[in-house]
């Protein structure tokens, strides 16, 4: 457990993307085969340095976070792939045009929104799943105004989250919670209440605290005489064992799906 005074308050959490910059219109961008034929190079190329999931190794850094805090564009993987980094671990390359392509579609795969990737499952599989006992997704984490409040809302996880990222928050919720915004606290205040559950939005100044029961508690730090910020989650740690591989492929299926423009453009018809 970490206990935080007041007056020692890290910094307000960072904005967080999940978007390109741009997207290219190159056909490679989406196709199917194009991404296949770049995960060919990317396994023999790529994967030594940056990790076979693009997770980051000794020598390169993950691309999938990465790319949430630094969008790219496709053009500029395109440029970094051909030219390299000065100074750095990654050499330029001699590929064609068409292979080089395709790797910046694997890797726009890998680290764009799941939503506008193929993903394999059957999302309908998986809705079952989510809101069905065995995974029991739906009691924390809503999706378009359903479902629990005290996990992260989920209905645009597809649009705005790398397939990758999104398997890892269900297999390993414990990595990363204050990027996951799953951090479970606990509040003393200084009139002798204590409260406890899920901290939103935690700044120098104020918290915002979703307790077991869904309730939202808007906490002005200066109200506050201690803080505990657990380092597990309340989130299960057993997805991996309680799910097959096929219900966690679909589930991802579901969630990658899980895209408010693509909500908002179906409304608009």
């Amino acid at each position: 457990m970490r206990v935080i005074a007041v007056a020692l308050l890290a910094m307000p959490l960072l904005a967080q993307h999940g978007r390109y910059l741009s997207d290219s219109n190159n056909p490679a961008i989406g196709n199917p085969q194009a991404i296949a034929a770049g995960e060919k190079l990317f396994m023999g190329s790529c994967a030594g340095c940056h990790g076979p999931d693009g997770g980051g190794g000794a020598r390169g850094p993950n691309l999938v976070r990465r790319s949430l805090w630094h969008p790219l564009s496709d053009e500029a993987i395109f440029g970094v792939i051909r030219k390299g980094v000065p100074g750095t671990d990654m050499p330029p390359t001699k590929l064609a045009d068409e292979q080089t392509w395709n790797l910046v579609a694997f890797i726009h795969a890998l680290t764009g929104p799941a939503s506008t990737n193929p993903v394999p499952g059957n999302p309908e599989a998986g809705k079952a799943i989510y809101w069905g006992a065995k995974a029991g997704c739906g009691k924390c984490h809503a999706v378009r105004g359903e479902g629990g409040r005290m996990g992260p809302d989920l209905s645009n996880v597809g649009g705005s989250r790398p397939l990758a990222v999104i398997r890892e928050s269900i297999v390993e919720p414990g990595k990363d919670l204050f990027y996951l915004g799953n951090e479970a606290v606990t509040v003393v205040l200084k009139d002798g209440q204590t409260l406890s559950g899920v901290a939103k939005n935690r700044s120098n100044y104020s918290l915002q605290l979703v307790d077991a029961k869904g309730k939202l508690h808007l906490i002005p730090m200066s109200d506050v005489k201690e803080l505990t910020i657990s380092e597990t989650t309340p989130m299960p740690t057993d997805y991996a064992k309680r799910l097959t591989r096929e219900e966690l492929r679909d589930l991802l299926a579901y969630l990658a799906k899980q895209d408010i423009r693509a909500g908002e453009k179906k409304g608009s018809k």
